[in-house]
């Protein structure tokens, strides 16, 4: 009976240094007591957070005790120890742009006129941008004046919702026509371009006039000279459906050289467009 204790105890001893040996070979406690960090290039990272920042988190891997700086950007999900996901960033998958607004519903018969493009030389950024904003607003005020069947949308509630994007006249490349509906909400958007050259001439003229003081006739001569601008105004409006199709595209150049002769060309395209209220 006591060979059999002794046998059975030194059994176990053999049992629990195994355990111990294989304990100490693997480094890694139960997967339940770490927190793991999925990479966006699908690498798992098993350890422990010791801290979150802004911008990045510190993390020592399990069984070391150097701490490492991952950056968030980097980051695809973190699973916790105690259970909680917190998913840091999304995977494109396969390159591919999600959708700019998938929760707008689109409103029948709306159309959302956007900033016009200006494009002109030596003039300040706040210029051209306003200059655009007006040709939006300009074409909004015609198109409103009549009743029907279409709708259009306030320029100031387009601009809100392209400014909560970030679309800007830079970043709106990035968007295909009916990604730009779905943000505005809108069956139609209007697409526009002033082009403008500008040319200056120089007009000279003389003009004379005589006085008399004390009998003794005076003549005086003034030579006067005027630089009158000579502008060059194209116009293009395109608009597109919900759908990413062109329903309606033309270009005009402006008959007279004044620098508001534009709208005379704008507007003879919008009176012929599919979208104005007969």
């Amino acid at each position: 009976m006591t060979r059999t204790l002794k046998f059975s105890g030194t059994v176990l001893l053999m049992l629990l240094s195994c355990f111990s040996i294989l304990k100490a070979q693997t480094g890694k406690p139960s997967s339940a007591k770490e927190d793991v960090v999925l990479m966006l290039s699908g690498e798992e990272k098993h350890g422990k957070i010791t801290e979150i920042q802004p911008n990045t988190i510190k993390f020592i891997h399990t069984g070391e005790t150097l701490v490492y700086e991952l950056k968030k950007a980097d980051i695809n999900k973190i699973t916790f120890a105690s259970g909680r996901v917190e998913v840091v960033n999304t995977p494109a998958g396969n390159g591919v742009k999600e959708p700019a607004e998938t929760g707008r519903p689109i409103e029948a018969g709306l159309v959302a006129i956007l900033p016009f493009k200006y494009i002109s030389v030596n003039e300040p950024l706040q210029q051209v941008i306003e200059k655009g904003e007006k040709l939006q607003n300009d074409t909004y005020v015609y198109l409103s004046k009549r009743n029907g069947q279409y709708k259009f949308q306030d320029p100031n509630t387009t601009n809100a919702l392209l400014y909560r994007k970030g679309i800007d006249g830079n970043t709106i490349k990035g968007y295909t026509y009916d990604e730009l509906c779905r943000v505005l909400g809108a069956e139609f958007v209007l697409q526009g371009t002033l082009s403008r050259s500008v040319k200056g001439s120089v007009n000279s003229y003389n003009s004379s006039t005589t006085k008399y003081d004390n009998n003794k006739k005076e003549n005086s001569n003034i030579n006067n000279t005027t630089v009158e601008n000579q502008y060059e105004n194209e116009v293009t409006v395109g608009i597109f459906n919900n759908q990413n199709g062109k329903i309606f595209s033309n270009r005009r150049v402006a008959l007279f050289s004044n620098e508001g002769s534009y709208h005379d060309a704008l507007f003879y395209m919008l009176k012929r467009s599919p979208i104005y209220n007969k």
